[in-house]
């Protein structure tokens, strides 16, 4: 029986994307393994996997523990497990991984196939220089210890190809993990629902609801968005801010001090992401960087059209009439898309049809287990 070891540097990883292929792999007659920090204390896990490890590494990507302690544990791991493929995910884990396999020997044979699926790098262009640097570097040192790189966007495919030690056959592109397109659908979420969502965050019927899906953290660039919220006009346009994290205070009293009370929600973590979608009009994404956002895939998925800046991961996602796309730094210009939007609802309606129907071409979950499916027997076959 051919086996797996998905390894990634938190256990919340595993259960949010990495969990429907756990189940078809094993479906298909593998042994799949986890590795993560604190991972057998995780019980959303239980019965997806055969076995779960812990590897005690920080998510710190200076702390040498992560070279020595976290890395010897890794050896110990694929040791035992004999794995035919090692699947890591997350910067720390997949670095750390690769670099403790790198030169390790399986009885007689090589060392398992190593395969790094890359959620976006984190360097990206426009970035200042001296991090972009180091990054691109880290990437780099490591390439040759990759049997297989995935990226999920346009501009990190082009970036991978540059990498030394890696032929272009090793580099593929598969369009993020995936969204669940019955669970966001249009037709999943009853009106009821998505109204007790509106009655819940206190919107009145008719408003426009805008909505971010995002941790409340400097990457997703709450400030611009609140920025452009206000230069616009139209006061039916409401903001909700889906999540929580470190810069909620901060937020708060910027919508305060741009007098927008009335106007922004601070909705905090939800799970019942389907009926906030469904209750939404459009969703805002303002981001520095994404790999390929999933928010926005969950949003196309439900027929929510998506008004986002020129960013990596954004615009891959949003393609073509599936929404709006401003320029990146663009208060003024994404003011003027969110006025557009509210006053043109058939507008709105078009794009959100059209943000389905990408969903389904593009990133269904189906259709991406089935290309990770072929990129494990293609891997295994050129590993023999």
């Amino acid at each position: 029986m051919p086996s797996a070891l998905f390894v990634t540097t938190v256990p919340v990883t595993l259960e949010a994307f990495l969990v429907p292929f756990a189940d078809h792999f094993r479906a298909q007659g593998w042994h799949v393994d986890a590795a993560a920090r604190a991972a057998s204390s995780e019980r959303a896990l239980d019965g997806h996997f055969d076995r779960v490890f812990d590897v005690p590494w920080s998510r710190d990507p200076l702390d040498p523990s992560n070279l020595l302690t976290a890395a010897t544990r890794i050896r110990e791991i694929v040791r035992e497990g004999g794995y035919d493929i090692v699947h890591v995910h997350t910067p720390v884990a997949a670095f750390v991984t690769r670099f403790a396999l790198r030169s390790l020997r399986r009885g007689p044979g090589p060392r398992p196939a190593v395969i790094y699926t890359a959620h976006g790098f984190h360097f990206f262009a426009g970035q200042p220089p001296l991090p972009h640097a180091v990054y691109r570097t880290v990437e780099r040192i490591a390439a040759p210890w990759t049997d297989r790189l995935v990226v999920v966007n346009d501009e990190d495919l082009a970036a991978a190809r540059l990498f030394t030690g890696l032929r272009p056959d090793q580099v593929r592109l598969i369009r993020g993990i995936g969204v669940d397109t019955e669970r966001f659908s249009p037709a999943a979420v009853p009106a009821s629902e998505a109204e007790q969502v509106r009655r819940e965050i206190d919107v009145r019927a008719g408003a426009f609801l805008l909505t971010m899906v995002a941790e409340l953290a400097p990457v997703k660039r709450h400030a611009l968005a609140l920025e452009a919220l206000a230069r616009v006009a139209d006061p039916s346009v409401v903001l909700a801010l889906v999540g929580d994290g470190p810069l909620e205070s901060d937020l708060r009293a910027l919508v305060a001090a741009k007098g927008l009370d009335d106007r922004v929600r601070f909705a905090g973590y939800r799970r019942d992401v389907p009926a906030v979608l469904a209750a939404s009009d459009a969703l805002l994404l303002v981001s520095e960087r994404e790999g390929l956002n999933r928010s926005a895939l969950e949003a196309m998925a439900s027929g929510v059209p998506v008004i986002g800046t020129d960013t990596r991961g954004i615009a891959d996602a949003i393609g073509d009439g599936a929404g709006w796309i401003v320029p990146k730094d663009d208060a003024a210009g994404l003011a003027a898309v969110i006025e557009e939007a509210a006053s043109h609802p058939g507008e709105v309606a078009l794009r959100g049809r059209a943000a389905r129907k990408r969903a389904l071409s593009e990133f269904s979950l189906d259709r991406v287990i089935d290309a990770y499916d072929g990129l494990y027997h293609e891997t295994l076959a050129s590993h023999l």
